[in-house]
Formats: C-alpha cells, sequence, structure tokens
C-alpha cells in the first residue's frame, strides 16, 4: 500500500505536470498565431524543452493534445509538423460547445449552492480586472474556471468527461487571442450567464449559455 504522503505527493506531481502541458500548450498556440512557426514547419520536441527550461515529457503530451485537437499533425517517420490552420474548423467547434455547456447550465440550475454562487461572482470579479489590465492569460483562466463550475454542478461525469476530451479550455485561450472582440467586453459577457443561473430557470439558463458560447465563435 503507497502511504498517504506518497500518494499526496503523486497527485500534486500529477496536477503540476498538467498544469505545465497546459502552459507549453498556450505557448505553442502563441507561437503559432504570431507566425513564429510557419505551416508546414517542423515541431522538434527538445528543442522546445531546451528553449523553456523543462523537461521533454509536459512537452510531449502538450505536443500530442495539439496533434488530437488538428494545430499540429504526426507524419509516420517524419515527425510533428504545424498544420495549416483553419478559422471555419474552428468554427465547427462551438455550436458542439454550446449544446454541451447549454446541458451544463440546464442541469446546473437547481444543484448550484450558495458557496458556488459566490465562487462565480469573485471569478467573474478577477475576470473583468484581469482583462482591464489587459492579461489574455488570466482573463482566460478566470474564463474557464467560471464555466468548470457549472460544468462539475451539472452533476453529469459523461457531460464533463466529453467537454475536457474536446480540449475546450484550450479552444477559449485560442478564441480570446483570434477575436475581434474587446477583452473587457469578452469578460463581462459572463454576468448575463450568472443571472441566468441564479434564475432558477432551467431554459433560460441553457438558452443564455448557449447564446454566450455560439456568439464567442461567431466573433472569430
Amino acid at each position: 500500500m503507497v502511504p498517504q504522503a506518497e500518494k499526496s505527493d503523486l497527485t500534486s506531481a500529477a496536477v503540476n505536470r498538467r498544469v505545465l502541458r497546459d502552459h507549453i500548450k498556450e505557448y505553442l498556440i502563441e507561437a503559432i498565431l504570431r507566425g513564429d512557426y510557419k505551416a508546414g514547419e517542423r515541431i522538434v520536441e527538445l528543442r522546445i524543452a531546451q528553449q523553456l527550461g523543462v523537461s521533454q515529457t509536459p512537452v510531449r503530451e502538450a505536443i500530442r493534445d495539439l496533434v488530437s485537437m488538428g494545430f499540429l499533425e504526426s507524419r509516420p517517420f517524419r515527425g510533428t509538423f504545424v498544420r495549416a490552420f483553419s478559422i471555419d474548423e474552428l468554427r465547427e467547434v462551438y455550436p458542439v460547445r454550446a449544446v454541451l455547456e447549454g446541458l451544463a447550465a440546464r442541469l446546473a440550475v437547481h444543484r448550484l449552492r450558495e458557496d458556488d454562487f459566490a465562487q462565480l461572482e469573485r471569478l467573474l470579479t478577477e475576470m473583468i480586472e484581469a482583462a482591464e489590465a489587459g492579461d489574455i492569460h488570466a482573463t482566460t483562466e478566470h474564463n474557464v474556471a467560471f464555466h468548470l463550475i457549472v460544468l462539475r454542478a451539472a452533476g453529469n461525469k459523461t457531460l464533463l468527461r466529453i467537454w475536457e476530451q474536446m480540449q475546450f479550455a484550450t479552444f477559449t485561450f485560442l478564441t480570446t487571442n483570434l477575436s475581434d472582440r474587446d477583452l473587457v467586453e469578452l469578460a463581462t459577457r459572463h454576468r448575463e450567464v450568472l443571472e441566468a443561473l441564479r434564475s432558477g430557470d432551467p431554459d433560460q439558463a441553457e438558452r443564455v449559455m448557449r447564446q454566450h458560447i455560439e456568439e464567442l465563435g461567431a466573433t472569430l
């Protein structure tokens, strides 16, 4: 049997590695958007690890995630390359996400507790403050945390698992970078979602959440 302290250390290490992997994904997406990596250019795992001062494991995991999302492509016996990126392909994500999160909002309405609403209020405030400071990374982190509270409150593990497998957190980061909407406006849009969740009306909560997600995709 693994001692409790060792279990805690293993859990902490796993969480830290996942956070590092997500940061590396964001770094690579930003680099692709800036044109630092061109379509067709090879992504060298070791070189990125050396540039960032990290081990190859989280870099490998981040690259694998980006392959599954379509940003990179793996060519047998040749390596991993930047894929030609299509905004139309990204737009296709949002109707699917809207259905999933609309359902989550419907299910969560009668399950959210006062401490959940307190967290949502806090995250909304921090999201707006980060947006006013022009901090895209922090704004996105608060944004994702806001949506995850609703998803977890829905109480449907299958729904949450699909959301996580689809890497919607990273798509939120990407859309925030590509959108021509003001960062503060993107943050304050969550106020209407919060009010709909507080209404206690499942139909309204689902409608507002779906509209919230679909409008985000339309900003691309």
